[in-house]
């Protein structure tokens, strides 16, 4: 067992030991260390896809061009810093192994915050977010062609009990939101989050309640409550926030808008579905004198059966 991969598996099995503590003190030791060991795991990676190559040269994060003796172009690896999770994700394209699955951009960010930002978050959220990790743990030992619970010995067992507590968790939180008018059409709730401690553990308070209207969100986690509004505001960011953050990147069309009926910041303009999702109201007309199609955008607050343009042009000729 090469030194990287030893530090990589004593890492990881130290985070999940601080995870399993109740000290209050251990989670950033628990973040700190799980992440560290899953880095050093994918990296492990691109030292086996390059066995013959001198390791510095595999994962440093800056190299400097010279010229040799004969002239030649060398780059070499400037420093000892190494690569982070970004530019091994990257390096993984270029060494032609595919990027498993699992989530540790959350990861990331959480064990950031306890860094620098003194998170609060909960130990449900922090639970969450490691277990959300196990798969692409799992992916880079399948790429090492390694047993992950030969490698990890007893802290793989806790692991998959982890996984296995939080996807119950998940789906009985998800059965209290399958009766709202959007869940079989659109909705993935992988993305729906608590916007005060990032868990997707949100659940509807009442699971018979099918009114979007009435709807009221509670994290399982943090305990944070919700109005319908708020809920709704959530869902709908979850699932076009991204579309919604691209489009004005790249100066398309918002996605987003607050609802011309009833205000709430949910009315969705996308090539899937067009509407309010607390109100459900819909734009689905024409302009009456020029017959364009009329978006949030273009209809006239002043009278909605006409574009803007129209009704300014109608009001300089009254």
């Amino acid at each position: 067992m090469s030194e990287l991969l030893d530090n990589a598996i004593n890492s990881i099995q130290l985070g999940i030991e601080d995870y399993q503590s109740n000290d209050d003190r251990r989670p950033i030791s628990a973040l700190r260390n799980f992440y560290a060991g899953v880095l050093l795991l994918g990296k492990e990676c691109l030292l086996q896809a390059a066995p013959d190559a001198d390791p510095m040269e595999v994962l440093a994060s800056k190299y400097t061009p010279r010229l040799d003796e004969d002239g030649k172009l060398v780059i070499s690896p400037k420093g000892q810093t190494t690569i982070d999770l970004q530019e091994l994700r990257d390096r993984f394209g270029g060494f032609g192994l595919k990027w498993p699955e699992g989530n540790i951009k959350d990861l990331q960010r959480l064990r950031n915050d306890f860094e620098h930002y003194h998170s609060k978050a909960p130990k449900e959220t922090i639970r969450e977010t490691i277990a959300a990790c196990f798969p692409l743990v799992e992916g880079f030992f399948s790429i090492l062609e390694l047993s992950p619970s030969a490698s990890l010995g007893g802290t793989w067992d806790i692991m998959l009990a982890e996984r296995a507590f939080f996807k119950k968790q998940k789906a009985a939180c998800d059965a209290t939101l399958e009766k709202l008018p959007w869940w079989d059409n659109v909705w993935d709730s992988s993305h729906f989050q608590c916007s005060a401690c990032n868990s997707s553990l949100i659940y509807q308070e009442d699971a018979g309640n099918t009114d979007p209207a009435m709807v009221r969100g509670h994290c399982k986690a943090c305990g944070e409550e919700y109005t319908a509004e708020q809920t709704t505001e959530m869902i709908v960011q979850s699932l076009y926030g991204a579309d919604d953050y691209i489009a004005a990147k790249d100066g398309g069309e918002q996605v987003i808008h607050n609802c011309p009926e009833c205000s709430v910041e949910a009315y969705v303009e996308s090539a899937d579905f067009i509407g309010c999702f607390f109100c459900e109201y819909s734009i689905d007309d024409t302009c009456a004198r020029c017959n364009t199609g009329l978006t949030v955008a273009t209809q006239s607050v002043n009278n909605p059966s006409l574009c803007d343009y129209c009704d300014h042009v109608s009001s300089r000729a009254d």
